[in-house]
């Protein structure tokens, strides 16, 4: 499978180069940006909790080259024919997305996401670019980033414990809200525990949770 996602990769590479020589859409700049950041993280996570990240969010990562092709097509086949909202993004896509400030939804935007993702995911591998998110991914109100929700918690970073992880890994799809928590709470408790159960599935992590 990898190899098949390295040939439908490929002219988004090369789309991707020809993007940032000529700068189009300031996209060169935003590239060194997302550059600066993965070459200057000053904080380290364990493996742990981007096993976790990927399983939850981009589960074919260890196949995919920044962008999932087959994430791609359920999304649009998902979202056009059954008119259900599914989303594509790979945490590649999702750090771009963070770091450049880019939200417009509109498909030139999508694809400037993508071919960025693609440029630094050659660049960088799956622990620094899922580090580099995590460290800048609204979580909650007052919390942006994982330094930011140990700030708020008073927690460190080596006193988390898996099911914490989970919970903070969660928090990307539902952040915390000022209000309605209750809501809140239980699509987190869901959201939990779908991720649990693909740990129990992949057997990814120890499953006594």
């Amino acid at each position: 499978m990898r190899i098949l996602y390295f040939f439908l990769t490929t002219p988004f590479y090369v789309l991707g180069k020809v993007f940032i020589f000529f700068n189009l859409d300031n996209s060169n700049n935003d590239f060194l940006k997302c550059c600066n950041y993965l070459e200057n993280l000053d904080i380290l996570l364990d493996d742990e909790i981007i096993k976790i990240l990927y399983l939850a969010e981009d589960h074919r990562s260890n196949f995919h080259y920044g962008i999932d092709h087959y994430a791609m097509l359920r999304a649009i086949y998902f979202t056009h024919v059954r008119k259900e909202f599914q989303g594509a993004s790979t945490v590649a896509q999702q750090f771009v997305r963070v770091i450049t400030g880019r939200y417009e939804r509109t498909l030139f935007r999508k694809l400037r996401e993508q071919l960025l993702a693609v440029l630094i995911t050659y660049e960088f591998n799956t622990k620094i670019i899922g580090t580099a998110y995590l460290n800048i991914a609204f979580l909650g109100s007052g919390m942006n980033g994982l330094t930011g929700y140990l700030r708020r918690k008073k927690i460190f970073l080596d006193q988390l414990d898996t099911l914490e992880k989970i919970k903070i890994v969660s928090r990307l799809k539902y952040p915390e809200p000022i209000k309605d928590k209750e809501r809140w709470s239980f699509k987190m408790k869901v959201r939990v525990g779908n991720i649990q159960s693909k740990i129990v599935k992949y057997k990814s992590l120890p499953t006594s949770l």
